[in-house]
C-alpha cells in the first residue's frame, strides 16, 4: 500500500512539473516541439527522482519495521552468549628472517582460549598458567567477502566462520605481532 501511494505521488509531481515547465516555456515564446520536449524531459527527470527517494524511505520504513518487530523476541539472543573454546591453531608469523608456521593444540601447553560471541560483541579470554588472563573485545564491524563476520579492535582483526552449530573458525590477524592465527574452536 505504501508503494502504491508512492507511485501516485509521482505521477503527481510528473504531471505537475510539466504543467510548470510547459506554461514557462509557452510564456517565454518557445515553440511548440521545443516546449514538448523540455516538459517531457524535465517531468521524466522529477519522475525518476521521486520513484529513488520514495523507493528508499519505503526500504528505510519496511527494515525499521522487521527491527522493530523483531526486537523484543530479539533482545534474548542478542544477551545469550555463545562461547566457544579453542583447541587446536595455525599460526602464521611474519619475521625478518621468513615466514614461521606453527601448528597443534593448546591443549599440550595447558592454555585455555575462550571466545564469547554475540552479535555485536566478540570477546576473548586466554588463560595460560604462571601468567596473568588476558581479556579482549572487539566490536561487530561488517560481514567480510568470504561470509565470515568481521570483528575488530585497534590491535587484531577477527574472522568468524560457523563451520556447524557446535563449530567454529575463528581468524585474528594481529597487527602487533605481525600474525594470523587460524583457531578451530567449539562449545
Amino acid at each position: 500500500m505504501p508503494g502504491l501511494m508512492v507511485f501516485i505521488i509521482c505521477i503527481f509531481l510528473a504531471v505537475l512539473t510539466y504543467r510548470k515547465v510547459s506554461n514557462r516555456s509557452r510564456n517565454k515564446g518557445r515553440g511548440k516541439i521545443r516546449t514538448l520536449i523540455t516538459s517531457l524531459a524535465m517531468s521524466f527527470i522529477v519522475f525518476m527522482a521521486s520513484i529513488g527517494i520514495g523507493a528508499g524511505v519505503i526500504s528505510q520504513d519496511k527494515n525499521t519495521n522487521i527491527n522493530a518487530k523483531a526486537s523484543p523476541g530479539d533482545s534474548t539472543k542478542k544477551t545469550n552468549l555463545n562461547i566457544y573454546t579453542c583447541n587446536k591453531f595455525e599460526a602464521i608469523t611474519q619475521t625478518r628472517q621468513g615466514t614461521k608456521h606453527n601448528s597443534g593444540f593448546y591443549s599440550d601447553n595447558k592454555t585455555n582460549i575462550t571466545y564469547s560471541i554475540t552479535d555485536t560483541i566478540l570477546s576473548t579470554k586466554m588463560v595460560i598458567p604462571g601468567f596473568d588472563d588476558s581479556t579482549e573485545t572487539a566490536k561487530f564491524n561488517k560481514i567480510a567477502a568470504d561470509g565470515s563476520r568481521k570483528y575488530g579492535n585497534s590491535s587484531s582483526n577477527y574472522f568468524v566462520s560457523y563451520l556447524n552449530d557446535n563449530t567454529i573458525r575463528i581468524i585474528n590477524v594481529n597487527f602487533n605481532a605481525n600474525m594470523t592465527l587460524t583457531q578451530i574452536c567449539s562449545k
